[in-house]
């Protein structure tokens, strides 16, 4: 199977898939084995020929759902930057507004200490 994968493309083809090189191997070697003759088996070539057809249609679903798969990571991982990048803007916004109300805080304490330390000397 390595030797057909390792065949040089000509230009202009698309080179063989993985469930294509299993499916002529898989066409090959199935006729030419001794093992279903051996265990007092008839070997064929229409059982064999739509075993291998439903071992790639098989494959190709495979294929198919690892390329699903794969696409969805990435969406995901898209919005999980887009969800971290939306954290770090709130909680900058949110500190920057922190700072405000202290600053608003100590604005208020520093007026009622005012306020007191007046009221403090008329009542003496």
């Amino acid at each position: 199977m390595e030797k057909r994968k390792d065949v040089p493309v000509p230009e202009g083809e698309e080179p063989k898939s993985d469930a294509e090189i299993v499916e002529e191997v898989l066409k090959t070697e199935v006729k030419q084995s001794t093992f279903l003759r051996n265990v007092g088996l008839k070997s064929s070539s229409y059982n064999s020929g739509k075993g291998t057809a439903v071992v790639a249609a098989h494959v190709h679903d495979l294929e198919q759902k690892l390329e699903r798969s794969k696409l969805q990571t990435e969406v995901m991982q898209e919005e999980m930057a887009a969800i971290k990048m939306k954290a770090k803007e709130n909680e900058a916004a949110r500190d920057k507004e922190l700072e405000l109300l202290r600053k608003k805080s100590q604005e208020h304490e520093e007026k009622l200490a005012h306020l007191m330390a007046l009221f403090g000397a008329k009542a003496s």
